[in-house]
């Protein structure tokens, strides 16, 4: 059965941005989904997001990973410390890179630099170039790194729901294309 799971970034929660859109229009096409409230996501650590993932999900060929900034870092260091393999991720204004911006947020990259190569999968990158929280740059080449198909918008900022973003119907095709529906 297809299944999604969302993992939201620095300072957010489930109910933050456009998870709880995309969860109700995915829920509404009979697929599950779940955004997983991230442990202390105002002074998160890699070792407790790590624990809380590989407490709460389960990743198989039909599963696809939606990450939002921090929370795309997060889904690449747990993917591959499992050396585990989702049907796709769609990762919106995602790094794997240390960020000058946050540099609170190192220690998820540094992680990232030494674990296992990942498996390969199909992912899209997802960013704009008004982001000021997670500059083009890092997206650019977290999409290089993947191999990702990359949809760079000329505004948007950073996908937060102060800037608008309540809905986002390209992540819901993006997930979509990932499930082959």
């Amino acid at each position: 059965m297809a299944k999604v799971y969302i993992v939201h970034g620095y300072t957010a929660a489930p109910e933050s941005h456009w998870f709880p859109w995309l969860q109700q229009q995915l829920t509404q096409q009979n697929i599950a989904c779940e955004c997983l409230a991230m442990p202390d996501s105002a002074n998160p650590t890699p070792d407790s997001w790590l624990a809380h993932l590989a407490q709460n999900v389960e990743i198989d060929e039909n599963t696809v990973v939606v990450g939002h900034s921090l929370g795309c870092i997060a889904w690449l260091n747990f993917l591959a410390k499992h050396y585990l393999q989702p049907a796709g991720a769609v990762l919106v204004s995602g790094f794997y890179q240390p960020l000058e911006t946050l540099p609170e947020l190192t220690p998820f990259s540094n992680l990232y630099a030494i674990s296992p190569d990942l498996m390969p999968f199909k992912s899209y990158v997802v960013s704009a170039m008004d982001d000021e929280i997670v500059p083009p740059q890092y997206s650019d080449a977290l999409a290089v790194h993947l191999s990702a198909d990359y949809i760079r918008l000329a505004t948007g900022g950073h996908f937060l729901d102060r800037e608008g973003w309540t809905t986002f119907p390209l992540v819901l095709e993006l997930v979509q294309k990932c499930l082959n529906r």
